[in-house]
């Protein structure tokens, strides 16, 4: 697991039991411009990873962090409760994060992820 991957989890791991908001920006492919925004408001329970090692499929990340817990996503349609009460963050190529005192921010190729606490 890489530095950045651990002091995501650690993180993570530290805030649970707290209320979360996740807003993920999709990355365009080849561009860093943002062109979809989800925003996730989550209870964290706690957090697991998954491995995809097995795979050899470029589509599939190897490795995500699953995030446990009751949720709700924002959509044009209004609030929809979690599907499975699970969000992941799958972790494609080099994972960047900054680390700030209330909020995290994660960057993989795919996708921005601003992890703030409410």
């Amino acid at each position: 697991m890489s530095q950045d991957i651990h002091e995501l989890s650690e993180w993570l791991e530290s805030h649970k039991g707290e209320t979360l908001l996740i807003q993920k920006g999709e990355l365009a492919t080849g561009l860093q411009q943002i062109f979809d925004i989800d925003q996730v408001t989550l209870q964290l329970d706690h957090i697991s990873v998954a491995s995809n090692e097995a795979t050899g499929d470029d589509y599939l990340p190897r490795q995500e962090l699953v995030l446990h817990g009751n949720g709700s996503i924002q959509s044009p349609e209004g609030e929809k409760p979690l599907p499975q009460n699970a969000y992941e963050i799958p972790l494609y190529g080099k994972v960047n994060t900054t680390n700030e005192k209330d909020r995290l921010k994660v960057e993989t190729e795919k996708a921005i992820y601003d992890i703030h606490l409410q």
